[in-house]
């Protein structure tokens, strides 16, 4: 029963962020601020699924651009494999809606995806 359940989750976390992505590089739309406590300059490092869970869709499109940005360097000495928008968001979204999960550091789950991105393809 959980396997469709999650699935359903997980189905409705890309469409909400497919539609959160739709016009995202216009400069006239507002951007909303990522979740999570700031330190230096980022929140990647602290943001945890009670930030996510307690975070709107905006919010949380914000929070997937920079934990990703914090974890794919672009002038990095080391190849790090990159999980698209839509995967990442639902890595973290399927993650943090376990209760157990309320202190994972979103940046954790993330890194540790990357690691079976080629799996996925």
């Amino acid at each position: 029963m959980a396997g469709p359940r999650r699935a359903a989750i997980a189905a409705a976390a890309a469409l909400a962020f497919g539609a959160a992505a739709c016009g995202a590089d216009s400069d006239d739309a507002p951007r909303s601020e990522p979740v999570g406590d700031l330190r230096a300059g980022s929140v990647a490092q602290l943001a945890e699924c009670s930030d996510w869970t307690a975070g709107s869709r905006e919010e949380r499109v914000a929070t997937v651009e920079a934990v990703k940005a914090a974890i794919n360097l672009k002038d990095g000495t080391g190849e790090t494999p990159e999980l698209s928008d839509e995967a990442a968001y639902r890595v973290i979204d399927t993650t943090c809606a376990e209760d157990f999960a309320a202190r994972f550091r979103l940046y954790k789950v993330y890194a540790r995806a990357t690691g079976f991105a080629s799996f996925a393809e």
